[in-house]
């Protein structure tokens, strides 16, 4: 596809029923291709929300053991 075609080679009667076929089937292509995007779309937004999930998650971890980390810390230290 993407080429022109040379109209003065195709029969008359043939060109019109060609270009029918090939209009309908390009069509179909467009809808599978528009089938496509939208459920690669779907998927991207689907990563996208697990990924902010994971950071949120990573976030509250990381927090819990900085907590952690400085009440230990606090339980070593000497009194002056």
């Amino acid at each position: 596809m993407g080429r022109l075609r040379d109209a003065e080679q195709m029969v008359p009667g043939e060109s019109v029923q060609q270009l029918i076929t090939e209009n309908t089937t390009l069509k179909r292509r467009l809808q599978l291709v528009t089938q496509e995007h939208r459920s690669f779309q779907e998927r991207l937004e689907g990563a996208h929300s697990n990924l902010r999930f994971s950071d949120k998650r990573i976030a509250d971890l990381e927090a819990q053991l900085l907590e952690q980390q400085g009440t230990a810390v606090g339980r070593f230290k000497r009194p002056n």
